[in-house]
């Protein structure tokens, strides 16, 4: 009988010292779980934010491009600073961290400028997260942050890589420019006519605004360029100068993306009416002429320009409204430049050596034209070596629908 005390008396012992052990294992149990589940939400607050400094540095990126100063050559200190942090901290308070709006403040942003025409702005989101079970170890918060860098990329400056486009128009523009005659180039249908973009260097040559420069410079697309031909391209169809397939190209995107150095087929004949219903479609214009319920662009301010919102604009919130954001807007197109020699009756074909984003203001049927009047906003060549090309080694930075200029986030060596 006493060995059998003495064995319940240990058993109850051993008992004990198991309770106690559990006990103390379910302390650190929940302590790890506690801890992973604010670790968990820490990681997917770092995520979220993350995606807020992207999104705040591809907007605020925008502003290279609606100033102008990819096209003239960004300086530091510019315009184009103030524009960015006010796109920037916007872009950045539309996007949730952890249930709040990320912060994103002035000192937040700053700008880079490897070339004036590769601008660069990096944007730190953060916020404040509220801790769940971490509160039982006195911390009510934890900081999260990310970093993000985007840059405006012209090969103007002397990138090497090639630049493509989206939802490019099927207007040709020569590299010939009748207001600013010097350099003259020579390769120009029209004697006396200068360049837009140095065809060696891809530097722009006048990069001011205009009187002085190309910046808001008035031009006319669908003019008159030869017997047969009205600087149009043929994207395709059947045949690819059909008037069907023509309208339906300048109202709506093309699904090829266009490099530099692909060759374009020009279109046969002066398309009347097709080429006027399609821009009218495209600007959302009621009729010919100015005031049809497209929007139009003040270019005695700026660059940027402001656009105000017409009563036809597809954005309701836009209607009546003055905005500088040009991606906003669909009478902003970018069209593709070639070198400017005179082109020959019938179809033929040029090679894309740069691109033009314009401003249509409207569509005149003029007798045997369709002349579109648009002002220039920003022009990218391509590098002075057009190469690349679809069939190239080294893919094209593409540009999106709109711009000439690419936008892209980076990582910064």
């Amino acid at each position: 009988m006493e060995g059998e005390t003495k064995v319940c008396r240990s058993l109850r012992g051993e008992s004990g010292s198991v309770l106690l052990i559990v006990a103390a294992a379910m302390v650190v149990l929940l302590a790890i779980c506690a801890i992973a589940i604010d670790m968990a939400n820490l990681y997917l607050a770092r995520a979220q934010a993350q995606r807020a400094a992207d999104a705040a540095a591809l907007a605020g990126a925008k502003a290279f491009i609606t100033t102008g100063c990819t096209t003239g050559g960004c300086n530091p200190g510019g315009v184009q600073e103030a524009a960015g942090r006010q796109l920037a901290e916007a872009a950045g308070a539309q996007n949730i961290i952890a249930g709040n709006p990320a912060s994103v403040q002035d000192g937040d942003v700053t700008f880079s400028y490897p070339s004036a025409y590769e601008p660069q702005i990096t944007v730190l989101a953060r916020a404040s997260v509220p801790t769940f079970f971490a509160r039982v170890f006195g911390i009510a918060n934890a900081n999260v942050s990310a970093q993000a860098t985007a840059e405006a990329y012209n090969p103007a400056g002397g990138g090497k890589s090639p630049i493509a486009a989206a939802c490019l128009k099927p207007f040709l523009v020569p590299n010939c420019d009748p207001v600013h005659t010097s350099p003259a180039n020579p390769a120009c249908a029209t004697s006396g006519q200068g360049y837009f973009f140095d065809p060696t260097t891809g530097a722009i040559e006048h990069p001011e605004t205009y009187p002085t420069g190309i910046i808001g410079m008035p031009w006319t697309l669908h003019s008159n360029a030869g017997p047969s031909q009205w600087y149009l391209v043929g994207f395709g169809g059947a045949p690819p100068s059909s008037g069907n397939a023509l309208r339906n190209h300048i109202a709506f995107c093309t699904p090829a993306i266009l490099s530099c150095g692909d060759t374009l087929t020009t279109a046969n004949g002066k398309n009347v009416g097709p080429t006027d219903q399609g821009t009218n479609a495209l600007i959302h214009a009621n009729n010919d002429g100015l005031n049809h319920g497209q929007d139009t662009i003040d270019t005695t301010i700026g660059p940027p320009f402001p656009i105000t919102g017409g009563a036809n604009n597809p954005n309701p919130a836009l209607i009546g409204q003055v905005f500088y954001d040009y991606s906003q807007s669909p009478s902003v197109v970018t069209v593709p430049v070639y070198n400017g020699s005179s082109l020959p009756p019938a179809g033929t074909q040029v090679t894309i050596v740069g691109y033009m984003q314009v401003f249509i203001k409207d569509a005149q049927h003029k007798g045997n034209s369709d002349d579109l009047d648009v002002v220039i906003l920003n022009v990218s060549s391509c590098g002075g070596s057009p190469g690349g090309g679809s069939g190239g080694t080294t893919p094209p930075v593409v540009a999106a629908s709109g711009s000439p200029v690419p936008i892209r986030l980076i990582r910064p060596n």
